[in-house]
C-alpha cells in the first residue's frame, strides 16, 4: 500500500469566510526611479498567517488537450482535483479545521501521513493519517524538534539536534524500525531510498560545510560531495546541487550525481537557481531560476524575480516556462506527472491557489479552475494519476 505524506499547519488566525480573488495585474504607480522612470510594485493580497502574499504574474490558457492529470492539493483543506474538468473534491475530515493549512509532500492518496503545527510555532505538533477512504485521524504527537522526510511512498521522522545536551540528530521510519543516530553536525534536508542528503559542519566555528550523504539504516557517513555548495533537489536515485552561482569568478553550474556513487556531472546555468524537483523517471529536473532581465515594475526590489525552468538531463537543454513571472522569495508547488512531459505548478494567489500544467513546446501553460482558500506558502501538491 502506497503512503502519502502531508503537513498540516495550524495558523494563528481563522480562515476568512469571503475574500475577493486577487488581481493578476501590477498595482498602480507608486514611486519614481532615480532616472525619472515610473516604477510599479508587485500586486499583493492578504495571505495566510496574517501576511500579505506577493502575487504571480501569469499568462495562461484553458486546457486545449486531454492531460489526464489529477492532483491532491493542500491548503486550508485537502482536495482531489481533476485538471481537465476543473472539478475539485474536498476530502471529508475534521483535522484541517478553520485556521489550519495542509501541505502535501509526497506519495499516492492511499494511506497518508501528516503533521500539525502553528504559524507562530507555539502550538503542539501531531502525526496524522489519511486512510483509504480519505478520513483523517491523529496517530501520535510530534516534538518541536521533529520533522518529516519523504521519498515518494516512504516516510521518516527526523529529530534534529536541539541543544548541547542533545547534539545529535536522529531518524526513524514511520512504518516502524530502529531510531538511528546521525553524524555530529549533520542537518538532513532530503532522503532518497535509504540515503539522507544534508549539510554537515561538525564544528560550527570551523569551515567548511559539506554537502554529504548518510546511510539512514546505520547513520554512517557515505560521502562528502562538495564544500560550500547549495542543495537543489534530490530524487529518482540522484542528488543535485549548484556551485559558483553567487561568485563572479566562477561559472554557475548545476551538478548531479547518483546516490549510489560514480561520476559527478555538471551542466552550465546562466543564472542562480534553487528549489528543484526531479521527475519520477530521473530524466528531468525542474527548478526556479533568476530571470534574465528585470522590468520597471521591479525597480526598488533588491532581488530579481524568478522563472520556472526544466532541464533535460541527457542533453542539458534548459527550457523556461513561458507566461509566469514569480516575485523574489516566492516558491510555487512543483510536481512532475508520472508519465509524459507535464510539469504541474501550484501558485499562491492569496485567497486562492492557481493550478497550471506545462510541457516544453507549449506557447503558454494550461490553467484549470482556481481553488478558493488560503494556503501556507509554498502551496504543495502531488500528482496522483496521469
Amino acid at each position: 500500500m502506497a503512503l502519502l505524506t502531508l503537513i498540516v499547519l495550524r495558523a494563528s488566525t481563522d480562515r476568512p469566510q469571503h475574500q475577493a480573488a486577487p488581481s493578476p495585474t501590477p498595482s498602480d504607480l507608486i514611486n519614481t526611479t532615480p532616472d525619472g522612470r515610473s516604477a510599479r510594485v508587485w500586486p499583493t493580497a492578504p495571505g495566510a498567517c496574517g501576511a500579505d502574499t506577493l502575487l504571480p504574474i501569469v499568462s495562461s490558457a484553458p486546457p486545449a488537450e486531454h492531460t489526464g492529470i489529477q492532483v491532491l492539493l493542500g491548503g486550508d483543506r485537502l482536495r482531489l482535483v481533476d485538471f481537465d474538468s476543473g472539478r475539485a473534491t474536498t476530502l471529508p475530515d475534521a483535522v484541517v479545521r478553520p485556521g489550519e493549512y495542509a501541505a502535501v509532500l509526497a506519495g499516492d492518496p492511499v494511506t497518508a501521513y501528516a503533521t500539525t503545527g502553528s504559524c507562530s510555532e507555539t502550538a503542539p505538533y501531531a502525526m496524522l493519517r489519511i486512510s483509504v477512504d480519505h478520513r483523517v485521524s491523529v496517530i501520535r504527537p510530534l516534538g518541536p524538534t521533529e520533522g518529516v522526510l519523504t521519498d515518494r511512498n516512504r516516510v521518516w521522522i527526523a529529530s534534529f539536534a536541539s541543544d548541547i545536551d542533545n547534539p545529535y540528530a536522529t531518524i526513524a521510519p514511520v512504518a516502524g524500525g530502529q531510531r538511528v543516530r546521525l553524524p555530529l553536525g549533520f542537518y538532513a534536508s532530503a532522503i532518497v531510498g535509504e540515503t539522507i542528503v544534508g549539510l554537515m559542519q561538525p564544528d560550527p566555528s570551523i569551515s567548511p560545510t559539506w554537502l554529504a550523504l548518510v546511510d539512514a539504516r546505520t547513520g554512517r557517513l557515505q560521502a562528502k560531495l562538495e564544500q560550500h555548495v547549495a542543495p537543489l533537489a534530490a530524487g529518482a536515485g540522484q542528488v543535485f546541487w549548484t556551485s559558483g552561482c553567487q561568485d563572479d569568478a566562477s561559472p554557475c553550474t548545476l551538478h548531479r550525481r547518483s546516490i549510489a556513487g560514480g561520476e559527478t556531472l555538471g551542466s552550465p546555468l546562466p543564472r542562480p537557481a534553487c528549489c528543484g524537483v526531479v521527475s519520477p523517471d530521473g530524466t528531468r529536473v525542474a527548478f526556479l531560476i533568476e530571470r534574465a532581465s528585470t522590468e520597471s515594475r521591479f525597480d526598488g526590489h533588491p532581488l530579481p524575480p524568478m522563472d520556472i525552468a526544466i532541464m533535460q538531463l541527457d542533453t542539458g537543454r534548459l527550457s523556461i516556462m513561458p507566461g509566469i513571472e514569480l516575485p523574489a522569495k516566492s516558491q510555487p508547488g512543483l510536481a512532475f506527472a508520472g508519465r509524459g512531459d507535464w510539469l504541474v505548478t501550484a501558485l499562491d494567489a492569496g485567497s486562492r491557489t492557481r493550478l497550471l500544467a506545462w510541457r516544453p513546446g507549449l506557447r503558454q501553460p494550461y490553467e484549470t479552475n482556481a481553488l478558493p482558500g488560503l494556503v501556507h506558502d509554498p502551496p504543495t501538491l502531488v500528482v496522483t494519476s496521469h
